[in-house]
């Protein structure tokens, strides 16, 4: 069993269901997702550079060429942080609010298609199994890490 394979074979499929939402919005798969980050999460915190990398394990500057991305499409702004104006903090504009239930709905109808047919069980063992692996490439990555 080639599980990569198929771990990849999901995820281009993924990639292609939301593609549509995101070309209306004139910004790619990986641009959407980091929108619909800084939807979901600056409503429960202060957005910040640093948190898109972390969540994503993208580099900095990687991060930046998309925030300048989005920010050129009025989607985003970058507030400086009223405690050290150094850090940005990053917020959605009206324009993005506009979209977001277009992102939410494309988000359900996909989780829901995923789900057809698969028990609660089923999910958890799944859910179980995926954490695991995630895990085990976490511990890889940081003990062949340079010190």
């Amino acid at each position: 069993m080639d599980i990569g394979k198929i771990i990849n074979h999901l995820s281009s499929r993924l990639k292609s269901r939301s593609q549509v939402v995101h070309t209306s919005l004139g910004i790619g798969n990986a641009q959407g997702k980091i929108l619909n980050f800084i939807l979901v999460e600056s409503t429960l915190h202060p957005v910040y550079q640093k948190d898109i990398e972390r969540e994503f394990s993208l580099r900095p500057s990687t991060v930046t060429e998309m925030l300048k991305s989005l920010e050129s499409r009025d989607l985003i702004v970058r507030i400086p942080d009223e405690n050290d104006g150094r850090f940005k903090r990053i917020a959605f504009t009206e324009k993005a609010a506009a979209v977001k239930d277009a992102l939410n709905q494309e988000i359900h109808e996909t989780e829901a298609l995923l789900l057809r047919g698969i028990s609660e069980q089923e999910l958890m063992e799944f859910t179980r199994i995926t954490e695991k692996m995630l895990q085990n490439l976490d511990s890889e990555e940081k003990s062949s890490s340079p010190q």
